[in-house]
């Protein structure tokens, strides 16, 4: 599908409760762009997943679809399976979507793809905790203590995963929505899978344009 920098930046009421509703799944909002009106409600999407990792790939669609379609849309996987996939040749790759997507009769094409993958080492000094320990020295007496806990220094490492989630209209292979989103060490991808669809799908109902008309 094509860029194009057409797309403007979309402000709407809800982001703010959007960006914070999302903060304790692990998804982060980072920004939302859309188009400033659309002919179509998108309704009708098929949803593709830009990575090799065929594991990934069916986790992230699976997730998708599923919440998609329990929110009122009508949502597919591209059906190409990853071996059949031209993944170093992006032109027939971008047909190859486009042509299955025609086919379909879908409004538009929801593709994730991952943006950056960032690895940071962060120094965490040594730490001294105490802690009051209360012992009985008889029926009536007690003595206290504190007992002292050293915590190493170490270097703490993190992964940020960054995301961007376009819509692009079937007809004229333009973007009409993105979202970028980022992760910082899911604990697995079926978890984070699960996550990242309904933070998505909240995001489409909220932000998307309604159709100012339909087909």
């Amino acid at each position: 599908m094509k860029g194009s920098a057409a797309i403007t930046k979309y402000v709407c009421f809800f982001i703010v409760a959007l960006m914070a509703g999302c903060a304790s799944s692990g998804i982060k909002v980072e920004r939302i762009d859309a188009v400033s009106e659309v002919d179509k409600d998108y309704k009708h999407v098929m949803v593709f997943a830009v990575t090799q990792k065929e594991h990934n790939r069916s986790v992230i669609e699976a997730e998708l679809v599923a919440e998609l379609n329990r929110h009122d849309f009508k949502a597919s996987r591209f059906a190409v399976s990853n071996s059949e996939i031209p993944w170093d040749d992006p032109t027939r790759l971008q047909s190859l979507v486009a042509e299955d997507a025609r086919a379909g009769e879908y409004d538009g094409v929801l593709v994730v793809s991952l943006v950056r993958k960032q690895r940071e080492s962060r120094y965490v000094p040594e730490q001294v905790n105490y802690q009051p320990i209360v012992t009985s020295v008889g029926p009536l007496a007690a003595s206290t203590y504190m007992q002292t806990t050293v915590v190493p220094a170490e270097f703490e490492e993190t992964t940020t995963y960054a995301l961007k989630s376009t819509l692009f209209d079937t007809d004229s292979a333009k973007p009409v929505w993105q979202l970028y989103s980022s992760t910082v060490d899911p604990k697995t991808i079926d978890a984070a899978a699960k996550d990242f669809g309904v933070v998505i799908v909240k995001a489409l109902e909220k932000t998307l344009p309604y159709a100012k008309k339909t087909r």
